[in-house]
Parts: C-alpha cells; sequence; structure tokens
C-alpha cells in the first residue's frame, strides 16, 4: 500500500547526525525488515548490532572529518523534529567504468563520477517519499559540482530500490558477472546511472 507522499526538510548532515545515521544505516543494511532471515540469523545479527553500528559511527565521522571537497552526505527531516534525521544519502566521486558493458570484462576504461551510496530511510518512513527528495537534491549537489551524471549500485533482487531508481530515470549502465556472484549465492551488482 503506497503512503502520502509529505515534504520533508532535506539538508547537509553534521557531527549531531551521526547517531540517528549509524542507526538508521545498520538497520536499513543489516536488520532490513524487507529480506527474509532465519531465526540464527536474526540471533547473529542482534548480537554484533552494537558493533555493527559503531563501526558506521566511526566511519561516518572519518568522512564528515575529511572534508573532501567532493563529497556531501545529506539528511532528510520531519517537519515536527527537524533535529532527527529519518533518512540520509552520500555521494562522493568514485571510478566507473566509461562504457557500459554487460559481458564479462577484464580491465575497463573508468573515469571519476560522481556516486551515490548510504541510501537508506528510517522503517518507519520508508514508502513516503522521502527517499525521492533525497535523490532530486543529491542532483542539485552534483550539478553545482559540474557534472551531469551521477552513478549507484542496486542488488538486482531489491525491487523497490529497483522500481524507486527506474521511476526517477536511473538506467542500467553495466553489471557485475554472474561468475562473481553465482559460486557464492548473491545477487549480482546493477551500476546505475542518470544523465540529467
Amino acid at each position: 500500500m503506497q503512503r502520502q507522499s509529505l515534504p520533508f526538510t532535506i539538508r547537509h548532515a553534521n557531527s549531531r547526525d551521526v547517531s540517528h545515521l549509524s542507526e538508521i544505516l545498520t538497520e536499513s543494511f543489516y536488520r532490513s525488515s524487507d529480506r527474509p532471515v532465519n531465526f540464527l540469523q536474526r540471533c547473529f545479527t542482534d548480537w554484533v548490532f552494537p558493533i555493527l553500528r559503531y563501526g558506521i559511527m566511526l566511519d561516518l565521522n572519518s568522512r564528515f572529518d575529511d572534508q573532501t571537497p567532493m563529497y556531501a552526505c545529506l539528511v532528510a527531516t520531519h517537519p515536527t523534529n527537524k533535529s532527527q534525521a529519518i533518512a540520509s544519502l552520500e555521494i562522493c566521486m568514485r571510478y566507473v567504468p566509461s562504457k557500459t558493458n554487460r559481458d564479462f570484462w577484464l580491465g575497463r576504461d573508468t573515469q571519476q563520477y560522481p556516486y551515490i551510496f548510504n541510501l537508506a530511510v528510517h522503517p518507519q518512513w520508508r514508502r513516503r517519499g522521502v527517499a525521492k527528495q533525497l535523490l532530486h537534491a543529491s542532483e542539485q549537489i552534483v550539478k553545482q559540482w559540474g557534472f551531469s551524471r551521477l552513478y549507484m549500485h542496486v542488488l538486482e533482487d531489491n525491487q523497490p530500490a529497483l522500481r524507486l531508481y527506474d521511476g526517477v530515470g536511473y538506467k542500467l549502465h553495466s553489471q557485475e558477472g554472474t561468475l562473481n556472484n553465482w559460486p557464492l549465492g548473491r545477487p549480482r551488482r546493477f551500476l546505475l546511472q542518470k544523465k540529467f
């Protein structure tokens, strides 16, 4: 069921946001209710959750301290509590393949482009349009940096994310070969691109 989209406030993150962001990221990437897990997986995740969260906090703090010129961490807040982040998205420069390729490859030419990572929305606020607002805000930042392309990875089995990205104009640029993922039973990663 689609919930009503609300106008969220999008702003640059600061060090006071790290605690909320680490909670959102850890919950989204390690304890997401979107993926089925068995009892043992859940117990293990619950046991290591504080360690994972602490590692993410250290990682965020180090990126904030670096003050890299082409790095941004955006957060979304609800109008009723503008100090508490409910979603986040980070942008940095990464090397990506300069040409599309859907086949097995050895050594591609790469170039640096703006790249989205760590897009996460608190479970309570999902399917309300907050991720869409963050993605649109990221495009404005990338335009200010002087670029007209934006990239990100998504797992092939993450259907809600694939629908979202397709809906806002992201197209498949390349994908990891099945040889990398097949032995371990992992889903492939798709590299998506948006030109604007």
